[in-house]
């Protein structure tokens, strides 16, 4: 079976180029972690669901989140997690720098981790 796809530029053509480049350069991160998560757009933003929805991809006028469905559960040993929700949590991505970050590597392979080992 093969996995879902979005049309990218399709979806960033509103978006500014700084925005525009954010969203790759993450999604690029994301999918080089894990090619078999099933991306698709839900609620305007980019989801990326494996048993489960796992992250989300939110933008915004000056920068993009990067959501975690279970962030509640994730260790976060850098404190980079941001929000109040019940599951939830996010962290904000204003740069490329950002998104090279090894801790930012390690909280999506966590959230992937978490997701992967639920039952379905």
């Amino acid at each position: 079976m093969e996995n879902k796809r979005i049309d990218l530029d399709k979806y960033l053509s509103p978006f500014t180029d700084d925005i525009s480049i954010l969203v790759r350069d993450l999604r690029a991160k994301i999918l080089k972690l894990d090619l078999d998560l099933d991306e698709v757009i839900k609620w305007n933003n980019i989801i990326y669901e494996k048993n489960g929805l796992v992250y989300a991809i939110v933008v915004h006028k000056d920068h993009v989140n990067l959501e975690f469905a279970n962030g509640i559960e994730l260790l976060d040993p850098d404190g980079m997690l941001e929000g109040t929700g019940k599951k939830m949590r996010h962290v904000k991505i204003r740069n490329s720098e950002e998104i090279e970050s090894k801790k930012l590597t390690n909280l999506i392979r966590e959230a992937l981790d978490l997701n992967t080992a639920k039952k379905i």
